[in-house]
């Protein structure tokens, strides 16, 4: 079974059709520059309530700047939310490489959201930015990002549907929830995770044996419900003097 992941094709690129003179005043890495203050923008404030001349402001360029190198507004948030999506792929890629061929669907879900945790907070605020899967977006927005979204979302039914097929789920576990399950945990921990409060190791640890309980277990394994019952114990007959 093949252990990684086939990331979206890239979109369509995102540069401006006409394109200013040369300007000594640009920084070489000036589109860096706008695209992670453009995100932070985007993380803490929303797509609606972000401008490109407050994106400008807060990269130290002039609004001509941006537009030499993003169309508009739309085009600088879809090329976010595809790096984004890009960079979990590539850590999610990274941690299945590093399994056995025969890696079970536990092992391989785990690497998963070990991959995803990984990359969600090494990122920051482009994987926040895509986290916020529920703001308000234009339409045309929101036809661009969200199938690169679905195919990161197939990954994971695919993953899921490995684990049904291998009989490794405990009963009464309905499929369907888990991906919305997982990823909304995932997805989430950008905002209240602090990492000066403790490792990222440690959310990792926490996340994974959160979600054990879904894993069934050996036939031999004791039931959590099982009621275990004290054999007693007779008194050992006293000697006689």
């Amino acid at each position: 079974m093949e252990n990684t992941v086939t990331k979206p094709k890239r979109a369509t690129a995102a540069h401006a059709t006409t394109l200013e003179p040369a300007d000594p005043d640009r920084p070489a890495n000036a589109r860096e520059i706008i695209l992670r203050e453009a995100a932070i923008l985007f993380s803490t404030k929303g797509f609606a309530e972000s401008g490109l001349r407050e994106i400008a402001t807060m990269a130290g360029i002039r609004s001509s700047t941006v537009y030499y190198y993003f169309a508009s507004k739309d085009r600088l948030y879809e090329e976010i939310i595809r790096m984004a999506v890009d960079v979990i792929f590539d850590s999610v890629n990274a941690q299945l490489s590093n399994l056995p061929e025969n890696a079970s669907p536990r092992m391989r879900i785990e690497a998963a959201i070990e991959g995803h945790l990984t990359a969600l907070h090494s990122n920051k605020p482009f994987t926040s930015t895509n986290a916020q899967s529920r703001i308000k977006l234009p339409a045309e927005v929101y036809a661009v990002i969200q199938p690169m979204r679905e195919r990161y979302s197939d990954f994971w039914r695919s993953l899921i549907q490995e684990a049904v097929e291998g009989d490794c789920l405990e009963p009464g576990i309905e499929p369907r929830m888990l991906r919305p399950l997982i990823l909304g945990t995932l997805n989430r921990t950008v905002g209240w995770f602090d990492a000066d409060e403790g490792s990222l190791q440690s959310l990792l640890r926490t996340t994974i044996t959160t979600f054990s309980g879904i894993w069934r277990k050996p036939v031999d394994a004791p039931r959590e419900d099982a009621v275990v019952v004290k054999k007693s114990v007779k008194a050992a007959p006293r000697r006689k003097a």
